[in-house]
């Protein structure tokens, strides 16, 4: 029996040093912007807070659906806040507007913050400004509508194509734009371990 009880002890003991170490070398590789690296170091960690910041690791690399998966797997209340927050910067940096506007009201409602407040007047601003140009859009184009012959419906073709082209254009202009401007909060990764062990290195 007591064999038994060592063999457990010594156990959780290399499975605590093991953990350390993929703390420590995690945040070393999100440290040193290796957000590859720090991400699968996070994923070998098993609490809300190291997919937290494994979910942080893939929004740094430009991966916001699968950041968007890790942020939604986060359970824990106090970092609520933090995975709403971040969630809304992945939706908005994935062109889903509205989904961006929704997370950063519910990170309000849990606190207030002057760049979760900032973001979320930002995307209103960018939606309304989309919307109205969509409506003036529309309104140019039953102007120009004469699809008598088969000329206007060629030219109608290359004009939309043009438009589709512009569009694409404009869109990418706007993503670049809300980059540029788009405050990110990223959580200070010293304080996510969730034994509040110091760190050993």
């Amino acid at each position: 029996m007591k064999f038994l009880f060592t063999l457990l002890i010594s156990f959780n003991v290399e499975a605590g040093l093991f953990d350390f170490l993929s703390i420590y070398q995690a945040n070393s590789a999100y440290e040193n912007q290796q957000f590859k690296l720090a991400g699968e170091k996070f994923n070998n960690i098993d609490n809300d807070a190291a997919r937290l910041n494994q979910a942080n690791s893939l929004y740094k690399q430009g991966l916001y659906k699968q950041s968007l998966k890790k942020y939604q797997s986060v359970k824990r209340n106090d970092l609520s806040f933090d995975r709403l927050y971040n969630s809304g910067n992945a939706y908005a940096k994935s062109g889903k507007i509205n989904e961006a506007i929704d997370s950063y009201k519910a990170a309000l409602k849990l606190k207030s913050d002057k760049d979760a407040t900032f973001n979320l007047e930002l995307l209103k601003k960018q939606k309304r400004k989309k919307s109205n140009n969509k409506e003036n859009k529309k309104a140019k184009n039953k102007k120009k509508k004469n699809p008598n012959n088969k000329n206007s419906k060629k030219k109608t073709k290359n004009k939309q194509q043009q438009r589709n082209k512009l569009n694409t254009i404009k869109q990418q202009r706007w993503e670049k734009s809300l980059n540029k401007k788009l405050r990110t909060l990223m959580i200070p990764l010293n304080n996510q371990q969730d034994n509040n062990e110091q760190n050993p290195w």
